[in-house]
């Protein structure tokens, strides 16, 4: 029979693994897939606030995924590099991703 903490833990680790597949779902169609995000933000143009609006999260999270996903931050680098960046980049990540 468990102790009271092994059935904590034993619940904890559930709702962990449970969290992360609904991650990982929640991923393919939104900010945390490159694809995505690029189309959004690149192609369509969204600011950083209305994607952050449709996918339900803080501007930050949008700011750190564009990060991690080595989507340049038209802030840090300027328009005509951050223009550049994504001519260059466009169909690589349109259509080799897929």
């Amino acid at each position: 029979m468990m102790n009271k903490q092994e059935l904590i833990n034993k619940q904890m680790a559930k709702a962990r693994k449970v969290r992360l597949a609904n991650l990982a779902n929640k991923g393919k169609e939104t900010y945390l897939n490159k694809q995505w995000l690029f189309s959004r933000r690149c192609i369509d143009k969204l600011s950083l606030d209305k994607i952050a609006e449709i996918c339900k999260v803080e501007y930050d999270e949008i700011w750190e995924a564009l990060k991690n996903l080595g989507i340049p931050l038209l802030i840090l680098v300027g328009r005509e590099a951050w223009l550049d960046w994504i001519e260059k980049n466009e169909k690589k990540i349109i259509y080799k991703e897929i």
